[in-house]
C-alpha cells in the first residue's frame, strides 16, 4: 500500500460515494487527512499514541510536490508528470525551479477536490502553490494551524479537510533524522494530532501520514566542480539531488560515484507512467546528495528524501474512526 492507493481512496469516498480500497476500511463520510511533512517511519514507530500505526510506502520520487500532486489529483507520478522541484520547460526548452515558479503564480493541476467541500489549511509561505482553484486558508504559527484545523473538523460544512505541517521535514534536513531536536520535533506534532484525532474520530475519518522520510546526509557531491562531467554534459540535470533526471545521453562519469542507474522500461514502472517521463533516473549511495543548480548551494543539508531507501519510502498511516 502506498500514497497512490491513499488518494484513490479519498477520491473514492468524496466523488464516488465507495470504498476502493477494502483494506482501509473507511467508515465515515466526512475525511480528514493529516500531512506531516518528512515524518518517516524510522522516526514515527516509536512515538506513543492511542492507535498503532501501519506502514506503507511514499511515491517516487520521494518528493513533498510530486506527493501533493498525487493527493490532488489521485494519479500516479508518471500520469501528472510533476516528478520533482526541478522540471523541464518544453515551451522554453528551459529547466525551471518547480518553488520558485510557484511563489510568483499557480499551477494548475487536474483535481478531484473542484466542487467539493473541502478546505486546505496550509502555512501562510505555502499558499501560493498547486491548488489554485480550491477553498485554502493559510495559517501563521503551528499554534495557530491546530486552531484551524480543531476549528474546521468542528464545522458541519466541511466533506474533507487537509491539514499540511512542515515541520518534521525542516528539522529533518537541518539537523538530520535522528538528531534531537528533529525527534522532538516528531514527537510533538504526532502527539498533538493524536489528541485531535482521537475526539474528532466519530464524525471524520482521519488519515494522519507523511509525504516521505529522510536519509542522513553525510557527502554532498557538486557536479560544477566536475570537469569530466562539465566536458561530457550534453542536457543539464532535473528533478532533485537525491533523484537525479536526464534526458539524451547519460554522461558515464557519474557511474564512479557508485550512483544506482535506472533506465528503459523500468523507469517507467517506477514513476507509474510516461509523462514527462526522463531517459535516465540516477539514485545517490544512501549518504549522498549530488547537486548542479546555484541554489543547491544555499543549503547544507543533513537530511535529505527523493529516492529510494527504507528510510525515505517508508511512512506511516494512522486512521481515526
Amino acid at each position: 500500500m502506498n500514497l497512490y492507493d491513499v488518494s484513490r481512496e479519498i477520491k473514492s469516498v468524496l466523488k464516488e460515494d465507495k470504498r476502493d480500497v477494502d483494506s482501509f476500511g473507511i467508515k465515515n463520510n466526512k475525511l480528514a487527512l493529516v500531512l506531516i511533512d518528512g515524518l518517516g517511519w524510522n522516526i514515527s514507530k516509536d512515538i506513543k499514541t492511542s492507535i498503532n500505526p501501519r506502514q506503507i510506502d511514499s511515491i517516487f520520487p520521494s518528493i513533498t510536490v510530486t506527493v501533493f500532486a498525487t493527493l490532488l489529483t489521485a494519479k500516479k507520478p508518471g500520469e501528472h508528470g510533476i516528478l520533482g522541484w526541478r522540471i523541464i520547460n518544453k515551451e522554453n526548452g528551459t529547466i525551471e525551479n518547480l518553488m520558485e515558479k510557484l511563489k510568483k503564480e499557480n499551477i494548475e493541476v487536474d483535481t478531484y477536490f473542484q466542487n467539493t467541500n473541502s478546505l486546505f489549511i496550509m502555512p501562510e509561505v505555502a499558499t501560493k502553490s498547486l491548488m489554485g482553484k480550491l477553498k485554502v486558508i493559510p495559517y501563521f504559527t503551528y499554534w495557530d494551524g491546530l486552531y484551524k484545523f480543531r476549528t474546521a473538523l468542528d464545522r458541519s460544512d466541511n466533506d474533507f479537510v487537509f491539514f499540511y505541517i512542515p515541520y518534521v521535514d525542516a528539522a529533518s534536513h537541518l539537523y538530520g533524522p535522528n538528531h534531537e531536536v528533529t525527534l522532538n520535533t516528531a514527537k510533538e506534532v504526532v502527539q498533538k494530532i493524536d489528541c485531535i484525532s482521537s475526539y474528532f474520530k466519530e464524525k471524520y475519518s482521519i488519515l494522519v501520514t507523511a509525504d516521505h522520510g529522510h536519509t542522513e546526509i553525510t557527502r554532498t557531491i557538486d557536479l560544477k566542480k566536475d570537469k569530466e562531467f562539465m566536458t561530457e554534459m550534453d542536457f543539464p540535470p532535473y528533478g532533485d539531488h537525491r533523484s537525479l533526471m536526464f534526458k539524451g545521453k547519460l554522461p558515464k562519469s557519474l557511474l564512479k560515484y557508485g550512483i544506482n542507474v535506472i533506465e528503459g522500461e523500468k523507469v517507467e514502472e517506477i514513476l507509474g507512467g510516461n509523462k514527462n517521463k526522463p531517459d535516465y533516473v540516477l539514485i545517490p549511495k544512501d549518504d549522498n546528495i549530488i547537486i548542479y543548480w546555484e541554489d543547491d548551494r544555499k543549503h547544507e543539508f543533513k537530511g535529505s528524501h527523493g529516492g529510494l531507501t527504507e528510510d525515505e519510502m517508508k511512512i506511516p498511516l494512522y486512521l481515526y474512526q
